[in-house]
């Protein structure tokens, strides 16, 4: 499987993959799954998804979105 599939939130699921959520302000680190991710965000694109971000440790917009592969 490569990363290069995954092109909205809804394919984590299809695929068993998470993401990472760094955010670039305070270098905090989050992982969501699959499933934790498409009721976060719905089934949109990554892209989007990635504007959307807001950290929850400094309230930064600056985040950068890690598509990881399934374990």
């Amino acid at each position: 499987m490569s990363a290069k599939h995954i092109r909205v939130i809804g394919d984590l699921v299809r695929f068993k993959a998470s993401i990472r959520l760094d955010c670039l302000d305070c270098a905090s680190a989050r992982t969501m799954t699959g499933p934790q991710a498409v009721t976060a965000f719905g089934s949109c694109p990554l892209e989007s998804a990635e504007r959307r971000l807001r950290c929850s440790r400094c309230g930064g917009r600056s985040a950068r979105l890690t598509v990881l592969p399934p374990v």
